[in-house]
């Protein structure tokens, strides 16, 4: 079995590990389809970079 040390060390189990990481996935692809719908039609989601940031450091203060 392979053996990763990244999980242990920010104190979450693999698949706690795997589960946030899908997650982030998830915020950083709305975030960049939002981003690039911004660039288009700028008075359109104004703050949702801003937004996505706070959210995900807020996460990662919470986690492990």
């Amino acid at each position: 079995m392979i053996y990763f040390t990244h999980p242990q060390e920010v104190c979450m189990s693999y698949f706690e590990h795997m589960k946030l990481s899908l997650y982030f996935t998830l915020l950083f692809s709305k975030a960049a389809v939002l981003a690039l719908i911004h660039a288009f039609f700028p008075d359109t989601f104004i703050t949702s970079t801003s937004d996505t940031h706070k959210k995900i450091e807020k996460i990662l203060k919470e986690s492990g």
